[in-house]
């Protein structure tokens, strides 16, 4: 038996992109209306679907929220007034590399257990 590693995604749905980074889907729709760097694609039919650009600026967004304790107004601010250097990016990135291996691992877990 080979394992194949999953094809890598272009986009990633609302309820993904909630799982991945472990917050509510509702949350994460509220940051679309206050900040205004978050602008997901959405198909035809209005359904949201996300980057990885986009999951690494929610995991940006999420970080100046819960460590720097900023409001959704500041922290649209603070991107556009500070652009993220590449150490920033590079942790980023990692996060949510990681993100995506958790969720390719819940897939997994709930296609054995049904």
């Amino acid at each position: 038996m080979r394992i194949q590693k999953p094809q890598k995604r272009l986009y990633y749905s609302l309820r993904q992109a909630a799982e991945m980074l472990e917050l509510q889907s509702d949350t994460i729709k509220r940051w679309e209306e206050d900040i205004v760097q978050l602008k997901p694609y959405r198909n035809r039919a209005g359904n949201r679907y996300y980057t990885e650009k986009d999951l690494t600026l929610l995991l940006q967004i999420k970080e100046l929220l819960v460590e720097k304790k900023l409001t959704p107004p500041q922290i649209s601010e603070h991107l556009k007034s500070n652009p993220i250097n590449d150490e920033e990016k590079e942790v980023l990135e990692l996060k949510r590399h990681l993100a995506e291996v958790k969720l390719e691992l819940r897939e997994i877990l709930a296609l054995l257990e049904g």
